[in-house]
């Protein structure tokens, strides 16, 4: 695909996660796509299941910023090293808000054909999200306690 196809991609991924639009995940997803992270369960399957998951996220953190400070073009694949940030202001997985703010790094690999994303892997910290949240121990009491 050519340079300029792949950054409409890149900047539709911002737009649809910094504004929630659902429209914008029909133009960025084929109808069978699949994202996925391994500390979810099942993945999203195309663009109504992955905009649904992206409503969840800013509805739990109404001021989410997503930011992609990396980016790796190779052919039709797509590697983006992102940062988020937003203050947990209503339930999120089941965790009621907590009203701290977190900032979590992550990894995006993305497959795409016919200038839309076929395959999506996204990977993060978890565990560091739910620490930041408060809802696990942090590493230092956790070693302690092991201790």
């Amino acid at each position: 695909m050519a340079s300029q196809d792949m950054q409409r991609l890149i900047d539709l991924v911002l737009q649809l996660w910094n504004t929630g639009n659902a429209d914008i995940a029909n133009q960025l997803y084929t109808e069978n796509a699949e994202r996925g992270d391994p500390n979810g369960s099942d993945p999203a399957r195309g663009p109504q299941a992955i905009s649904k998951y992206v409503a969840q996220v800013r509805t739990a953190f109404p001021d989410f910023k997503f930011e992609i400070k990396q980016t790796i073009v190779d052919a039709d694949d797509i590697a983006s090293h992102w940062t988020c940030t937003g203050t947990h202001k209503g339930d999120f997985l089941g965790i009621p808000p907590t009203g701290k703010r977190v900032e979590i790094n992550g990894v995006a690999l993305a497959h795409v054909q016919e200038g839309k994303i076929v395959r999506e892997h996204v990977y993060f910290d978890r565990l560091d999200m739910l620490q930041q949240l408060g809802v696990a121990p942090a590493a230092q009491t956790a070693a302690r306690a092991g201790s």
